[in-house]
């Protein structure tokens, strides 16, 4: 009788029993999944750039073909500008394109090119980032196309427990609600208007019970959303962190949603996946899935996309949305925002190739 070799595997989550006539056969198999499944060595190695290599007849090994494969492209560039045109953004009076993080030597984090209000100076821009964590400045990623109301991102000022300011940084933020108003689109100039025609606010405004954009002509009230909690935002502030200061940043509102930080969130996904993938009990099962909190976090998240599309759509205002280190929980809510907000995004092609058009 010949030998029966046995090997289990676990795909997800259910364990496999894969039966072998030798243990000879089960040893070569063993090698084979581990060489499929084991970490590439050489960024080479990678499947897609091996790919591209092989559609263009090249040698996989070629380094620098490669790390021009790893190198923004026109297509990136050309993206940039078709969205400022798209959008509608005033190049000449109010925003201009900065190249102040050419070749990413001011946040290796941010696109080489960067929407700000045009009369911010690239020097200003440097005295800013000293201040942001990981020298993520306020940066434009999406104006209203009625009304001029943009979303910016940035990471949390580094306040500390000195306090300290930046000026540069006040002016930023603040210059962000006033290029908003030099640059306000159809919509507000016809609420400014003294025609008979009631605007696409008024409407919004009588359904919802929010205020219609303002029609003195002074810049809207800036809202700075931070997604962390109030107490998380002040603990970072022995970190080297902070939040804004409402005295030190004028015509600006900050509103804290009380995000759960990664770790918070990695530990609720893994009893997520726990839950799901034990045999499910009828009479424990909802509970069991409400004890992993992750539909909490998830109702938080899209309440503070709902607040932001809220203040851009029907009350014309800008907003700033970031938590401490500008990443995870802020383009989650910007992406997320802008998919509610404009139906361009919520294209097929849209959500394959972006993740973010002004910043990643």
């Amino acid at each position: 009788m010949p030998d029966v070799a046995c090997l289990n595997l676990t795909t997800l989550w259910k364990l496999q029993m894969c039966h072998f006539s030798t243990f000879k056969q089960c040893e070569e198999w063993l090698k084979r999944l581990n060489r499929a499944i084991a970490h590439p060595a050489r960024l080479e190695e990678l499947f897609a750039l091996a790919y591209h290599a092989w559609c263009l007849g090249g040698n996989t090994d070629d380094e620098e073909q490669h790390l021009h494969l790893c190198r923004p492209g026109d297509h990136v560039r050309h993206r940039l500008e078709v969205e400022v045109k798209r959008m509608g953004f005033d190049m000449q009076n109010a925003w201009r394109v900065s190249d102040i993080n050419s070749n990413y030597k001011l946040c290796s984090s941010y696109p080489q090119k960067l929407l700000v209000p045009v009369w911010i100076t690239d020097k200003e821009l440097e005295s800013v980032a000293s201040f942001r964590s990981w020298k993520r400045i306020p940066v434009v990623v999406y104006r209203h196309q009625r009304n001029g109301a943009v979303i910016t991102r940035c990471s949390q000022p580094e306040i500390s427990w000195w306090g300290w300011r930046n000026t540069e940084d006040e002016y930023l933020v603040t210059s962000i609600a006033k290029a908003c108003q030099l640059d306000a689109g159809p919509r507000a100039c016809r609420t400014r208007g003294d025609g008979p025609d009631s605007s696409d606010s008024d409407f919004d405004s009588s359904l919802t019970g929010c205020p219609a954009p303002d029609a003195s002509g002074a810049a809207q009230k800036l809202l700075i959303l931070d997604a962390r909690s109030y107490t998380a935002a002040v603990a970072n502030r022995a970190k080297g962190g902070g939040c804004e200061c409402e005295e030190y940043y004028p015509n600006c509102e900050v509103m804290f949603m009380g995000m759960a930080n990664i770790h918070s969130i990695r530990n609720s996904f893994q009893s997520l996946r726990t839950v799901c993938s034990q045999i499910p009990d009828p009479g424990n099962w909802l509970s069991a899935l409400e004890s992993t909190r992750w539909l909490q976090h998830l109702s938080v998240m899209l309440k503070a996309a709902s607040l932001v599309c809220s203040a851009v759509e029907r009350e014309g205002r800008p907003v700033l949305v970031h938590c401490s280190d500008g990443w995870d929980r802020t383009p989650q809510i910007v992406a997320l925002a802008k998919i509610l907000l404009d139906p361009f995004y919520r294209t097929i092609e849209v959500n394959v190739k972006k993740k973010n058009h002004l910043v990643n």
